[in-house]
């Protein structure tokens, strides 16, 4: 277990502003330069108190704040830890800075779409027939699920596994969370589309999206990403409207 220091990011005094917020940020920079680690111990509440020349109940509100986010866990008896890998609870603030923001159902659908449009770029590069067999067994596992059910929770559930299977060719832990915000993010309008997909007898059109989207890895090309990705999204905007 790495013992806690007083970091370069931890050790001035803070300038004029909020308190709490500026120490929320010299941790979070602490974190960001690897001064902090996952797993470390952090610094005491005395000698942050002492580094940064702040109340010690700032410090506290600080910290369980970084607590409640999922970037700090409190160990009784041992002190203030880094939390090791990821939380879902890390997800929530984020969701809600997004949802305040604004910017309506076309902004989100603009925000998926630059998303997926990279995944199937980067995917169609680097995807192994190992990957490949997986998205078609996603692929015919979401079939099913469309064909089986008119449980919308359910077919949503299949789609959000398909398109993790074109995620899961990238092999990176960044993406994966950023999917995560985003599915939060478009779940509700993603459930309106799949209820008038279901209304309109059009469940194969909906199964033929995802077919398209699989043929553009499956044959690499690049060429083919703009169209499959124009049908999927303007389908996707009508239908949510």
């Amino acid at each position: 277990m790495q013992n806690a220091t007083i970091t370069s990011s931890l050790s001035n005094p803070l300038s004029t502003g909020s308190v709490v917020e500026q120490i929320i940020k010299r941790l979070t920079d602490a974190l960001s330069s690897r001064e902090l680690q996952p797993g470390q111990k952090i610094p005491t509440e005395m000698e942050l108190c002492e580094s940064l020349q702040v109340g010690r109940n700032s410090v506290r509100e600080a910290i369980k704040i970084l607590v409640a986010m999922g970037v700090l866990e409190i160990r009784r008896s041992e002190g203030t830890f880094v939390c090791q890998g990821f939380s879902s609870r890390m997800l929530d603030p984020l969701v809600y800075g997004l949802i305040l923001e604004g910017g309506g159902t076309d902004k989100l659908i603009e925000l998926r779409r630059i998303f997926d449009n990279g995944i199937l770029q980067t995917a169609l590069e680097k995807a192994t027939e190992s990957n490949i067999a997986e998205i078609h067994g996603k692929l015919k596992a979401f079939r099913e699920t469309v064909e089986s059910t008119s449980d919308e929770d359910a077919i949503l559930e299949a789609d959000i596994v398909f398109h993790s299977a074109l995620e899961g060719v990238l092999d990176n832990p960044l993406v994966k969370k950023i999917s995560m915000v985003i599915n939060r993010l478009t779940y509700p309008t993603r459930i309106l589309a799949i209820r008038k997909f279901i209304k309109s007898g059009e469940k194969g059109r909906l199964i033929k999206l995802h077919e398209n989207l699989t043929s553009v890895i499956e044959k690499r090309d690049s060429s083919m990403i703009s169209q499959a990705m124009e049908e999927h999204y303007q389908y996707w905007q009508h239908v949510s409207n």
